[in-house]
């Protein structure tokens, strides 16, 4: 009689632990985010709280059950359980009179949900739901999973280890480009911000495909040790997708973006009619949002469909460093650690393949080594000799022949005078 409504299990646990009708506020993540986030709840929740009781409640808070859990990825070959059905009754460490109600459930589309219940006659309830919501994140930024982590733009974790630092193989003075204008930039990051400089940088790598700017760009990646570095490919940008992700990376500085074949999709140019992305891209670049402490490194195979306010802006892309088909010699460092990695002995000579490689990328003279390899197996022998060089140098040269010459036509049929005679 004294209670004018019915209340449910959930409404009775979580106003009598409030002390009165409650307020709420309310945050939700797609389950790419929000997984590594809740990660971190609890971890954030014990530095300035005590929890008092973790349950869950269901069928519209008519039932108490066991909270449900989940695992999620939270690095390469990591992961941990986090809840994505609780209610958690917290009260602040050294004021226990100040409570608030955590509780977290997946939407009806999968989206993962946290309402921060407050008591809602108490002064500054929502100022500190608000707060303990906006200090989640924070921390999530600073310590969890995404901190320090390769991963690409649908927030799946990547190694940062491929072993390409090993194998890249590039001119000397390309070397030294790189060197002064990305790693070792990325390193000067934290001195230039204490002397108050622009600590954000864009390059572009550009050349044919197969002269390295893949392994070049993993090798970057496997150098910037303390970095968060967020590999972006075409397939995965969609509208907003460039924004995104440089919020995260202005959150997570020193980060790295990578954003590969930007030429890709019709290029990044304003002269194709309603380019879905050159505007987002420009605006992250160079736009209001500062982004102190975030390095921006582009690939390209073909440069002159980047549109000249990218490639031609300090602020944008400071840099085009180009990767060239391998001089002479650079064939021959290239040859070197190819013939170590396949087991080639000291019978190769060296100068020779060199020269007779002219115009190989890197790609090519890989590829040759594998199918020397191959024609010695298929041969029954288990080491390349020098023969099967010479016979995949020949199988590559007449390949890459036809590759450069039009598809044949079929001749147009004709009728004999004896065919037509015998069709009537």
């Amino acid at each position: 009689k004294g209670d004018p409504r019915r209340r449910t299990p959930y409404e009775i646990c979580t106003e009598d632990y409030l002390g009165g009708e409650t307020g709420s506020n309310t945050n939700w993540w797609n389950p790419r985010f929000g997984g590594p986030l809740l990660s971190v709840l609890d971890e954030f929740i014990d530095l300035n709280w005590h929890t008092d009781r973790l349950t869950h409640f269901t069928d519209q808070g008519k039932k108490e059950e066991h909270p449900l859990y989940r695992t999620v990825e939270t690095g390469v070959g990591s992961s941990a359980e986090i809840t994505v059905g609780a209610t958690r009754l917290i009260r602040r460490r050294g004021s226990p009179e100040r409570r608030l109600v955590i509780r977290n459930h997946l939407d009806c589309d999968g989206d993962m949900r946290l309402i921060v219940l407050f008591n809602g006659k108490e002064d500054g309830g929502s100022q500190l739901a608000s707060k303990f919501l906006s200090d989640l994140e924070d921390y999530h930024y600073a310590h969890g999973p995404l901190r320090g982590a390769v991963f690409d733009a649908n927030l799946s974790f990547l190694p940062r280890e491929s072993g390409a630092s090993e194998k890249i193989v590039l001119p000397t003075e390309v070397e030294a480009r790189i060197s002064r204008h990305v790693t070792g930039f990325i390193e000067q990051i934290p001195r230039l911000e204490l002397r108050g400089m622009s600590s954000n940088r864009g390059v572009i790598l550009s050349g044919p495909p197969g002269t390295g700017k893949t392994l070049l760009v993993r090798s970057i990646i496997e150098s910037a040790e303390m970095a968060s570095v967020i590999c972006v490919s075409p397939d995965m940008i969609t509208q907003g997708t460039i924004g995104r992700i440089y919020k995260m990376a202005r959150r997570l500085s020193p980060s790295l973006v990578i954003l590969e074949d930007i030429d890709s999709a019709g290029g990044l140019h304003r002269k194709i009619a309603d380019h879905p992305i050159l505007g987002e891209v420009l605006q992250a670049l160079d736009g209001i949002a500062d982004n102190a402490g975030v390095f921006t490194l582009a690939t390209t195979n073909y440069l002159e469909n980047i549109d000249d306010a990218l490639r031609d802006r300090p602020g944008r892309f400071e840099r085009i460093i180009t990767i060239p088909v391998p001089d002479l010699e650079t064939r021959k460092r290239l040859i070197k650690r190819l013939s170590s990695e396949y087991g080639i002995g000291d019978w190769l000579d060296v100068c020779w393949l060199a020269g007779a490689t002219d115009g190989y990328t890197g790609d090519w003279l890989r590829n040759l080594m594998q199918t020397s390899l191959l024609i010695a197996l298929q041969d029954g022998r288990e080491d390349i000799g020098v023969s099967d060089v010479e016979d995949a140098l020949a199988d590559i040269e007449s390949n890459r022949m036809v590759a450069y010459k039009s598809t044949p036509e079929l001749p147009r049929p004709m009728l004999t005078r004896g065919a037509q005679e015998s069709y009537a």
